[in-house]
This record gives C-alpha cells, structure tokens and sequence, in this order.
C-alpha cells in the first residue's frame, strides 16, 4: 500500500568524527523576522531551548541537516498518494515511544514549506499528550476543552513561528473520560472543519497498543482509539522504532487498523541504523 520511509536516524548517534551537535549553531538568527500571525494573536514563545523549540523538531531547529532532508523526502513521497494535493492523516505507532509526536511535528515543519498551503497538528492522544511541551505553549485550552463544550475550536487552534503552521494541545484530561470525548459526534465535525480550512490535516494519536478503557454504567467498557479516530479518515502512517518495536506489535497494529478501515499508507522507520526487516516490505 506504500513506501516503507527511512524518515528518521537515531537523534543521539553522532556522526563519525563529530562532537554532538551545539545547539546554538543550528539555531536560527535571533534577528529573524517571523510573520504576523492572524489578527488578535501572538505566536506562543517556546521555552525549552536556545533556538525556540525542542531539539528533536530539526526540521525547524536543523532545517539545512540531513534529517530535515529525511522528512522532506517522507513529505514527497506522501504528496503522491494524494491526487488532489490535500490529505488528513492519523500518525500512531504500535508501542510508546516510537516517536510518533516528533514526526508528526516535523512532517507539519516540512508541509508548513509548502507556499500557499496551511498545516495544523492535532494532539488526539488524551492519554499522553506532548505537542505542547515540544512547541513550548499551555497544554489547555485544547482539543478536550472543545470536545467538552469549554471552548471554541478557533480559541484552541495555535499559531507557531512558522507562517503556515498551526497547532491543537491536547487539553487536560482525566483519562476516565478520554473514551467518552473521543466518541462524541463533535470530533468528527471538528476534523471536517480543518479539513476544509487547512491543506493538511495531521493527528496524533495514541500508540495503537494503549488500551482504553472507560466506565459506564458501572463497568468498564474498552474502545480503539484507532477505531474512533478511524471514522474521520481512512489513511494512517505508522511509526515503527528499529531495534525496539516486535514485530507481533507491529503486525497487531495494522490488523486493528485494518478492523478499523484504516489504510496504513507507510510506515516511517526511526532509529534506524541497519537494514530493513523484509517483513515490513511484504506488508505494504
């Protein structure tokens, strides 16, 4: 169904015969002009580095580097899946850890390039949310404010330093009601919303492996995150981490989104560092 992507090395190796890398080298000119937001509001300032993101989004902090390189070509070869030049896209892994926020960021970095066409990130993952830390702006109010009827979808959408670049946080969440505002009908017309008003739509969801659970009437009733999720696109990428992730988690992951009638369009390989396992060739 699709390419298996090396989008993503191993952040911490280091380059034979290079120190690690200095942070400050690769940030971008403090006297960069950023573009005006839209009217009545200001870019959140990130606080976690010298260069105004986290270091892991180097398709921001690196945008020369070899990596923002990967994620430019992860960028081409999923614009031509797409016939019509737009898409919405789940971007999960089996397990967590996998990466799957940080790529979901940095392919948003990249599709952001794009003149003319606008990108949001959606933080669905309830359970763990972490676009805001690694954007460095408040957690709330986000998507379960307005799952919740607290706020509206235009007070939770956030601008970045980067013209075409929007983001949703998660919002706090208590994670017995995660199941409950995931399957509420507002979702679906929320994602309906941002697909007509963005070119690319990315959500990031829970590691397909979490289980959920919710209690109601007094039991406690399991759901698919994927399942949920699954009924507002059809297309997912998978983040795989090399050397971590079994392949009976692997092989569990695109069997619950097939259940759910979701395509895995790629997988995208972090940490990879050898070749890659045949298997993952003969499942797309």
């Amino acid at each position: 169904m699709g390419t298996v992507y090396d989008a993503m090395r191993k952040h911490e190796r280091e380059e034979p015969g290079k120190g690690p890398p200095d942070p400050a080298a690769s940030a971008p000119d403090a006297q960069t002009q950023t573009p005006d937001p839209p009217e009545g509001r200001q870019p959140y300032r990130p606080q976690l580095s010298t260069n105004g993101y986290a270091p892991e989004l180097v398709a921001y902090c690196n945008r020369g580097g070899r990596l923002a390189e990967e994620y430019r070509a992860l960028r081409t070869n999923l614009l031509a899946q797409y016939e019509h030049d737009r898409f919405c896209t789940l971007i999960t892994s089996a397990e967590a850890g996998e990466g799957k926020t940080v790529t979901s960021l940095n392919l948003g970095f990249v599709l952001a390039e794009l003149p003319d066409h606008r990108t949001i990130v959606v933080d669905c993952d309830l359970h763990k949310g972490t676009v805001h830390r690694l954007l460095g702006m408040p957690m709330e109010p986000g998507l379960a404010d307005v799952l919740r009827g607290q706020a509206t979808l235009e007070e939770v959408i956030r601008p970045t330093t980067c013209e075409n670049l929007f983001a949703i946080p998660s919002g706090k969440v208590d994670q017995d009601e995660v199941g409950h505002l995931l399957s509420r009908p507002e979702l679906e017309e929320l994602i309906r919303t941002l697909r007509r008003d963005y070119d690319y739509v990315l959500l990031d969801t829970p590691p397909i492996r979490v289980a959920g659970s919710q209690r109601r009437y007094g039991r406690s009733i399991s759901y698919s995150t994927a399942g949920i999720l699954g009924r507002t696109t059809r297309d997912a990428i998978l983040v795989v981490r090399m050397n971590k992730t079994r392949r009976e988690s692997i092989e569990a992951a695109i069997r619950q989104l097939n259940a759910a009638n979701v395509r895995a369009v790629g997988v995208v390989l972090t940490h990879q560092r050898h070749h890659i396992p045949e298997f993952l060739y003969r499942m797309f």
